[in-house]
């Protein structure tokens, strides 16, 4: 005599069919899920690459025309891989700022230099210098 009529083990077996397509379904949206995290990674890392080549770049146009006077007379261009040259804006040329420093006041003192560059591709604006 069995434990197991035969309704009962008819019924029991589309319940392990039915367990294993939901955990099949479950593996799947999880495994949607962790591809999706993945590409918005990839994507954040190769426009942070971007912006620390602009940078990079706009910083070295800063160092190598020392006090900025050869940046002001042209125009000036950076390179960037997958977007090509970008025109560099130069701000802050020509102008002059009053500064006290030790309790003495100084005056027309040259301003100092901001170069930046906009592309959607960097996330907008990239700016390199200071402001007074």
């Amino acid at each position: 005599m069995s434990l197991w009529s035969s309704t009962d083990r008819r019924r029991q077996r589309g319940d392990i069919l039915l367990e294993a397509l939901i955990g099949i379904l479950l593996m799947a949206i999880i495994g949607l899920g962790l591809v999706y995290v993945t590409s918005r990674v990839a994507v954040s890392q190769k426009d942070m690459n971007l912006q620390s080549l602009a940078i990079a770049q706009l910083r070295d146009l800063l160092q190598r025309n020392g006090a900025g006077t050869d940046l002001c007379g042209g125009s000036h261009q950076i390179s960037l891989p997958s977007i090509g040259t970008l025109n560099v804006t130069v701000t802050g040329c020509g102008t002059t700022a009053n500064a006290t420093v030790g309790g003495q006041a100084l005056s027309g003192i040259a301003s100092p230099l901001t170069l930046s560059v906009s592309n959607s591709a960097l996330g907008g604006e990239v700016s390199v210098g200071a402001t007074l």
